[in-house]
């Protein structure tokens, strides 16, 4: 055969060569960008699912943040009354020493000392060493 006959050959064998290797890039291209498509739908599927679970997670905050605001408020709540009855007891007390003093400023059997005259000292004499002894 002629030279020529032997480069036209040689040209159909590239020409389908390369006809070839463009239809395979193509296919694998196509199959690439379908397989990208797939998971950017799965990425979204999944990013949507993380946004529901942040959704609940910060509702569930919300509901946290809510009762420690409304704990502090009862806290400070009844730290006011605690306060009020703290305030009353003493009140109560002062006008209960008030009473005893006045008894005692009234009493003549109270010495100066505010313990009657000849007595005991308050918290002695009160308990005998002797525990079949009867208590004063």
């Amino acid at each position: 055969m002629d030279t020529w006959v032997w480069i036209v050959i040689a040209v159909v064998v590239a020409l389908v060569v390369l006809a070839a290797v463009i239809v395979a890039a193509r296919r694998s291209g196509e199959a690439r960008r379908i397989r990208d498509r797939d998971r950017a739908v799965t990425l979204r599927e999944e990013a949507a699912e993380a946004q529901v679970a942040a959704g609940r997670t910060e509702a569930g905050a919300a509901v946290a943040r809510a009762d420690a605001d409304e704990a502090r408020l009862e806290a400070d709540r009844l730290e006011r009354h605690a306060v009020d009855l703290e305030n009353e007891a003493a009140e109560a007390q002062g006008r209960a020493d008030d009473r005893l003093a006045e008894a005692d400023r009234l009493d003549p059997d109270v010495a100066d000392s505010g313990r009657p005259a000849g007595g005991p000292v308050e918290g002695e004499g009160e308990h005998s060493a002797d525990p079949t002894e009867p208590r004063r």
